[in-house]
């Protein structure tokens, strides 16, 4: 594969924070690393660095640093300036305790071999009991729920890693607006960057104004849909939005491909996107979504309707693993302080 792409593409990016820091505007995801994990995401992330990807998204978690390790190896045998990747890695749900940030951060740098990652971000969800996830035997974590409704002072343990020069920037994963509004209360660094799971059958309207209002920049996880692993996968008997009739018509009618339709769609939105790809195919597919020109104003408004037919669709919850579910509002979130 040629590692020529157009500057355009690079060039594509969207401004984060008050330094104006540019995200690339298509990331390349690593989440669910396949059979032999660090090898299957290093040839991926390998490829994709010869796309014109320069925003890799990944975290310790996927696959205990798996994943972190074959981003670190596709680096290493790509050979460019590791200052044009913009890294973004997550802190575990293992990892919330205020002592674990540091070392945390630290050894998600030593698997990626890089001094410091552009962004690190706060995952809300669970924080299990130990450094490493403990199980029951039915294979759902073992939760400490004090770390886990404490996620404002692991905020401020995250605050305390930009003046180590370890990461540039910090923000948060799977955050709500209530959870936002609790946690920028008391922030001395407001989050730059809100990863959600965004696409038509998942538009997240309210969150998306809020964070545009809050000047956080929101990156859309599974924007193409998508059914993960069990442990977190939800609605899977619902077919994701790279089949529904609207995508398909305007994919049909531009002459681009369905995963095409939905990345443009979100980048129009001001969203960042990043979605998983293995084949070379698919992985220039997704990129040149960039550079293609903008969906008109009625393609567009079709595909905002798509999740009227369906309702509300997520597809990553891990409701059944936890035993809780920290996406609806109207059910108790033992997440949160009673």
């Amino acid at each position: 594969m040629s590692s020529t792409v157009p500057d355009s593409v690079s060039a594509s990016s969207f401004s984060i924070g008050s330094h104006g820091r540019a995200i690339p505007s298509i990331g390349f995801g690593t989440f669910q690393p396949d059979v032999n994990p660090t090898h299957d995401v290093a040839d991926a992330v390998l490829r994709a660095l010869h796309a014109g990807y320069r925003h890799i998204d990944t975290a310790w978690m996927y696959g205990d640093g798996d994943a972190e390790r074959g981003v670190g190896e596709a680096l290493r045998r790509w050979g460019g300036p590791r200052e044009d990747v913009f890294i973004v890695t997550k802190l575990a749900n293992a990892h919330h305790k205020p002592e674990d940030v540091l070392p945390a951060l630290e050894l998600s740098l030593k698997n990626l071999g890089v001094e410091y990652a552009p962004v690190a971000y706060e995952r809300i969800g669970t924080g299990p009991d130990e450094w490493k996830t403990v199980r029951h035997p039915d294979r759902r974590p073992k939760m400490n729920m004090e770390a886990t409704r404490r996620y404002t002072a692991t905020w401020a343990a995250m605050e305390d890693l930009i003046p180590t020069g370890k990461v540039k920037e910090i923000g948060v994963s799977n955050f709500s607006i209530k959870k936002l509004e609790k946690l920028l209360h008391g922030a001395r660094i407001p989050p730059v960057v809100n990863q959600v799971e965004l696409h038509p059958y998942l538009p997240q309207d309210d969150l998306l104004a809020y964070c545009a209002s809050h000047n956080i920049h929101v990156t859309a996880f599974s924007p193409l849909g998508g059914k993960p692993v069990a442990a977190v996968a939800a609605n899977a008997d619902v077919p994701g939005p790279l089949h529904s009739a609207a995508v398909t018509s305007v994919a049909q009618k531009r002459g681009i491909t369905p995963a095409q339709v939905l990345l443009k769609w979100g980048l129009q939105r001001g969203t960042s996107v990043i979605p998983k790809a293995y084949t070379p195919l698919h992985i220039l597919d997704n990129i040149a979504a960039a550079t293609l020109p903008d969906l008109p104003r009625e393609d567009v408004e079709a595909i905002d309707r798509a999740h009227v037919a369906t309702g509300s669709v997520r597809y990553i919850n891990p409701v059944k693993h936890w035993g809780f579910d920290i996406y609806n509002p109207s059910t108790p979130d033992p997440s949160e302080e009673p």
